[in-house]
This record gives C-alpha cells, sequence and structure tokens, in this order.
C-alpha cells in the first residue's frame, strides 16, 4: 500500500477535558486525561476517565498514567508500520489482528501497571487518603498493599488510531464511547459496547482480568470522515444515541465550518454548560476529523 501524508489529507485531530459542575461543587479535581496528535502519517484520539468514588482515590493521577501509556505504546507500536520494512508485518497484522491486538493491550496494561507502582512507591498511601475510604476498601488498602494498591488509580480508557490508506483501529476498556461519522452520513459505534458496563458499575485498568476485558475494532475500508471518543460524562448528558449523535454531528459541522482552532475555542466554552445541565460529570472528547480547515 502507498503511504499518504496526513496533513495532505487534512485529517486533524483535537481534544478537550473539563472539570464536571458537580466536582466544581464540591471541590473534586478533574478525574479525565484526553490527548490527541495529528503528525507522523496517523493520527491518535485518547480519552481517560479515573473513577470518581471515593474508594478510587488517586483516579486522577491513574487517568493521567494511562493516557501517557498508552500515547507512549501506541506511537511505539505504530512506528514499525512507518519503516520501509513495514509491509510484511503489516500483512501479519491484517491476517491476526487477535494476536496482535492482544499483545498490544498487554503492553498497555503493563506499562500502566508500571508507571502507577513507581507512583505508588514514591508516595505511599496517607492516612488522610486511606480516610475517606469505606471499611472494605481500607482494609484491604492496609492488608494487602503490594498488590491492592492499583486500584486506587482505577480508570476506563478509550483510543482510536486513523492510519489513512491502510487501516484504523479502536481500543477500549470500561464505559464512555466511542462515535463514528461515515461517508453516507451514517452514524455509529464501531468498538463492541460492554454489557458489563451499566450505571456506575464498569470495567477499569485496576482490574485483574484488565487484558481480557478490553475490546476492540480493526478496519481497513469504510474510514470514518470523524471519529469521536468521549468519556461517560459526554453520553450519560443524552438520553438516547440518537441524542449523542445529534451532539457529535453539530460538533462535526462547527469543525468543517469553522476550522479546529475556532471550533475547539467554542467546544471549551460549551463542554462545562453539557456538564452542567447534563451528567455533572467531568467531560472529556477526543477526536480525529477529516478535511478540516487548521
Amino acid at each position: 500500500m502507498s503511504s499518504i501524508d496526513i496533513n495532505k489529507e487534512q485529517w486533524k485531530a483535537f481534544h478537550c477535558s473539563h472539570q464536571g459542575a458537580s466536582h466544581k461543587k464540591i471541590g473534586k479535581v478533574c478525574q479525565d486525561a484526553a490527548f490527541s496528535s495529528d503528525g507522523n502519517r496517523y493520527a491518535l484520539a485518547i480519552v481517560c476517565d479515573g473513577h470518581g468514588s471515593t474508594n478510587y482515590f488517586r483516579s486522577d493521577k491513574g487517568a493521567k498514567l494511562a493516557q501517557k501509556a498508552v500515547q507512549n505504546t501506541l506511537r511505539e507500536f505504530m512506528g514499525y508500520f512507518l519503516s520501509l520494512e513495514a509491509i510484511e508485518l503489516e500483512q501479519q497484522f491484517l491476517q491476526q489482528p487477535d494476536k496482535f491486538m492482544r499483545q498490544l493491550v498487554t503492553n498497555i496494561v503493563y506499562n500502566w501497571r508500571k508507571a502507577v507502582k513507581k507512583d505508588f512507591c514514591r508516595h505511599p498511601f496517607r492516612k488522610e487518603e486511606l480516610a475517606q475510604v469505606d471499611a472494605k476498601h481500607r482494609t484491604r488498602y492496609e492488608t494487602e498493599s503490594e498488590t491492592y494498591f492499583v486500584k486506587a488509580y482505577g480508570t476506563t480508557l478509550i483510543a482510536v488510531i486513523i492510519f489513512p490508506n491502510h487501516f484504523w483501529f479502536g481500543l477500549h476498556i470500561g464505559d464512555g464511547k466511542c462515535v463514528a461519522c461515515y461517508e453516507d452520513g451514517s452514524w455509529g459505534q464501531p468498538i463492541p459496547w460492554d454489557e458489563a458496563c451499566f450505571l456506575n458499575v464498569t470495567t477499569s485498568l485496576c482490574d485483574e482480568k484488565a487484558i481480557e476485558e478490553f475490546r476492540y475494532c480493526l478496519h481497513t475500508d469504510r474510514f470514518p470522515v470523524a471519529l469521536f471518543v468521549g468519556s461517560d460524562g459526554v453520553d450519560d448528558s443524552f438520553l438516547s444515541n440518537d441524542d449523542l449523535y445529534v451532539f457529535y454531528q453539530e460538533l462535526y459541522q462547527t469543525f468543517q465550518e469553522k476550522g479546529r482552532e475556532q471550533a475547539r475555542k467554542e467546544i471549551d466554552c460549551y463542554l462545562p454548560i453539557l456538564s452542567e445541565k447534563g451528567s455533572g460529570d467531568d467531560i472529556s472528547i477526543s477526536g480525529i476529523i477529516k478535511n478540516i480547515k487548521s
């Protein structure tokens, strides 16, 4: 396959993250982390959402460490496909996606846990932190500190990559949603939904079987014209998927009509309002959009 200059194709990435309205009222920090990039021939979008419960009292750090872990792991992974010798590797990837995706997910989980352990070793849990935790979790944090500490950093993760003229894929553990808009104007959620996520229950990077809980999608055709990932603070602000799609449709049109910088300013202003009127939760959106002005 021939390579494409992603900038000539005008694929642009963006991300925005805001503290939730309910969090502001009680002085709780934003527990989301988001990242995007569109250089080096591919575009990347990431959203991580730390758990809101006081039992996961370092989830804001967990989300930031997850964003870094997936960012670095995916950069290394994509580096293999940017070399001149990548044709055979790409063929293997597309022929055995489950094998490659499992290894990719394994690396992400390993790198996140390594970063979490480093933070915990540098900053052991303080009495003030454990004081806010319920008795059940506090006991485990105190008696199983060598293994259970990772729970304090619990977070979800969604990441998508578009590699024009080659492939696009998404990885997801936990709640939040990935939404795609296609050339024909249709909308959908390309990453399979996890039925284990409902109400305030979610799978997480801190789970013992996190690797098995990841879902993914991989495609070599039907490239979307827009691909969004959002924390559950976004989708919980709408009554239905159709309402969520209308929101993203308006967002897509804003980027098309006004360009990336102006659209980002407008969404930065709007997300706090959406949280106030909707979920009250932290809200983060990251996305990749085709054919928009800088």
